[in-house]
């Protein structure tokens, strides 16, 4: 009797008291997953510091192992509600580098095909196991927990920490205790089907909140005396119940509430306190609205103050508390080794000339330079790093995880343009390549395009011929069928077909990421000849062969929509009769682009113009301008000539965004251009000018640019314009 008097008195006896005369009880804080639900935990936090209450353990799943780590990192509740309030997150759950940062070759991939890349193996297709591989999100994870460089052991950090997985080989819940701090965030976090999974040893890891969405058991067994856990889908889960259930999406959020919410709730059973975010109004896909779910956590902390008083330290106590929790390094990060890992088919020197870090002190920019360079490459599914203490100083390694789908892909493009007065313009582009035919990066690219308008096919060997890639050759042969429509003024009156098949061998210099410069010689037949319309074109069938040159500098921050950096496209074709060709002509061009944005705001000055440099030009050389990329008001080919001049002025204005899966932005647009085409040089003249306008509106999609647009230009009708599409 006076044992069980003893035991319910001790049971019932004040927390600080469990925890031994004199000691406060060890606190241990869970955060559960919700994707941009766990955006909430950031409030939690500040309100927990408000009331002085200290945090000994903490652990997360998903979302909320993200907000753990940072925490237990040394961030402030304030600097990570800065840092999730000003992340572009529709940039950062897209995969591709950043655009400045991609190999040119790979610049031109992004314009010419749909998002969708596709492995091809054993004539197979293979594809990505999730739509995102993750590489923003980790260098973006990188970059919250840099404080915690060199820290592999959890417990190590300022405040210990557990991370939830799920491993799929043996579908046990995996806690990682230890490692890269940003890996074990990002493992924890890998939905499946939205990222691809994370493989640690033999282990491949996705989203924690599988098995253990809100892991009480994993904090308390690190020593936890309290245990409050914060379950941000307890609303959506009760709102859930109540659906009719007539759409898709209330079927699937009931049966994943189904399988996974009564584990949830045996796990809050163990929990001291509860704290629920009422999260009605919010999915968990809407990471932009860090600024309105953030509040929402901090306010559902404050309900439970009273149940959270007993827990709040004095002034004092909590001042020694955030100074551990605040501690931040001190010691310099020199590194004293360089070294890659996980690369099979690219060689270490290829992807070192991508390198420009330096021994010495450690410079974090110039890292993350190095991982969108790497990644940039397209070899890679993600590009990761680790500092590893070694006597003082730390070894970098760069951690390389080839795409297991490569190196031979098969990519899809499709375009269509139409405009009033028209015909319709589409086309279908099937491309396949084969990446590191050899240790120098050598790469097989064929073309095949068709539409209601062209034909095309182009083959292409492009060799490296040194270790730093920067020289190569390039043989290759294209063939072009293309019906032209002919006009006079507004009227199509007749249509030329034309064929052109090309022989080429080319020598230049890579600059990566910048562009590429070509000299070649190009040899092969062009015949143009009309085949309808009440006029009679002439026929022309000709050899041609002579030199090429070409210069193209890309950095541009976007294929389609760009906002800043510089593009800068000239091209030579120089035809000999004394080197075979049946005429001596030249032909130049220019293109050139320097965005600059303001805000929402987007002006966008462009220059382009081609000239015959005194020669004349055959009709399968001639220049064209029209069309709603080209000159406002004009139908695609309608003004053609030995030269052309256009200037352009363009203005964007941001609308809005899309969903990370569909695209990015949309746009009100508009544009005023001058210029002309014009068979005689001495014809082009400031006086001889045409103008055109154009407004209308724009989308950047997971199937490239789409805009819809009003044009009009001098003596011409109101033309309206609609496109969508890739780039090629």
């Amino acid at each position: 009797m006076v044992i069980r008097l003893l035991f319910a008195t001790l049971l019932f006896l004040p927390p600080c008291l469990h925890a031994g005369e004199g000691e406060r009880p060890k606190i241990g804080l869970v955060l559960g997953g919700g994707g941009a639900l766990g955006l909430a935990h950031v409030g939690v936090l500040q309100e927990l510091e408000r009331q002085h209450i200290p945090i000994d353990y903490i652990g997360g799943t998903s979302m909320g192992a993200v907000v753990a780590g940072m925490y237990a990192s040394g961030m402030s509740p304030k600097e990570i509600e800065k840092r999730f309030t000003s992340l572009d997150w529709w940039n950062v759950l897209k995969d591709r580098s950043p655009y400045p940062f991609i190999d040119y070759r790979r610049k031109l991939d992004n314009q010419r095909f749909m998002g969708l890349e596709f492995g091809f193996r054993d004539w197979h297709l293979v594809y990505s196991p999730g739509i995102a591989y993750g590489q923003k999100l980790n260098n973006v994870l990188e970059s919250f927990t840099l404080n915690s460089t060199g820290i592999t052991d959890f417990d190590r950090l300022n405040i210990p920490y557990r991370a939830v997985a799920t491993d799929l080989p043996s579908g046990k819940s995996i806690i990682l205790k230890s490692g890269n701090l940003a890996l074990a965030m990002r493992a924890s976090m890998a939905v499946p089907g939205a990222f691809t999974p994370v493989r640690i040893g033999d282990m491949v890891l996705v989203d924690g909140g599988i098995l253990d969405n809100i892991p009480v058991d994993v904090v308390k067994g690190m020593g936890a005396d309290i245990v409050i856990a914060v379950d941000v889908g307890a609303a959506s889960a009760r709102k859930n119940m109540q659906n009719d259930f007539r759409s898709l999406g209330e079927v699937v959020a009931r049966t994943y509430s189904l399988m996974q919410r009564p584990e949830q709730e045996k796990q809050l059973s163990h929990a001291d306190l509860v704290i629920a975010p009422e999260l009605l109004d919010t999915s968990a896909s809407q990471f932009h609205l860090a600024k309105e779910i953030i509040p929402v956590g901090r306010e559902a902390a404050q309900k439970l103050h009273s149940q959270l008083a007993p827990y709040a330290v004095d002034a004092d106590a909590f001042g020694e508390y955030l100074k551990k929790q605040r501690k931040t390094r001190t010691e310099e990060v020199v590194i004293s080794d360089i070294s890659i890992s996980g690369n099979q088919t690219v060689s270490d020197t290829v992807i070192r000339d991508r390198i420009k870090t330096k021994k010495g002190p450690l410079k974090m920019g110039s890292v993350r330079e190095d991982l969108n360079r790497i990644h940039g490459m397209g070899d890679f599914q993600t590009v990761t790093y680790d500092l590893v203490p070694t006597n003082g100083t730390y070894a970098l390694t760069y951690h390389t995880a080839e795409k297991f789908w490569g190196p031979t892909y098969l990519h899809f493009g499709t375009k269509v343009e139409v405009s009033t007065g028209t015909t319709a313009l589409w086309s279908l582009l099937l491309n396949y390549t084969r990446t590191q035919l050899n240790p120098l990066g050598g790469e097989i690219q064929v073309d095949l395009e068709g539409g209601g308008y062209k034909r095309y096919v182009k083959a292409e060997w492009y060799q490296p011929v040194s270790w730093g890639e920067h020289v190569f050759i390039a043989p290759s042969f294209s063939y072009t069928g293309e019906d032209i429509p002919f006009y006079k003024k507004d009227t199509d009156i007749a249509e030329l077909e034309q064929h052109l098949a090309y022989g080429r061998l080319d020598a230049g210099l890579s600059f990566f990421e910048y562009g590429e410069l070509r000299i070649g010689l190009l040899g092969g037949h062009a015949r143009a000849e009309g085949n309808a319309g009440p006029i009679i074109l002439p026929t022309e069938s000709d050899t041609v062969s002579g030199a090429t040159a070409s210069l193209r500098l890309n950095q541009l921050d976007d294929p389609f929509f760009p906002t800043k950096g510089y593009q800068l496209d000239l091209d030579g074709l120089f035809a000999f009769e004394d080197m075979g060709s049946s005429e001596t002509f030249s032909k130049v061009k220019m293109q050139a682009q320097l965005p600059m944005t303001f805000g929402s705001h987007t002006i966008i000055p462009k220059l382009s113009g081609g000239s015959s440099l005194g020669t004349e030009l055959p009709f399968y050389a001639w220049f064209d301008i029209g069309g709603i990329d080209s000159f406002a008001g004009y139908a695609p080919y309608q003004k053609r000539g030995n030269h052309y001049g256009i200037g352009s002025l363009g203005y964007r204005y941001q609308l809005g965004k899309l969903p990370p899966t569909f695209g990015d932005g949309f746009f009100a647009l508009a544009r005023v251009d001058a210029g002309n085409a014009w068979d005689s040089g001495g014809d082009a003249r400031l006086d001889n000018l045409e103008y055109g306008a154009l407004a209308g509106l724009g989308a950047d999609t997971l199937i490239g640019a789409c805009q819809i647009a009003v044009g009009k230009a001098e003596s011409i009708p109101v033309r309206f314009y609609f496109q969508i599409g890739n780039k090629f």
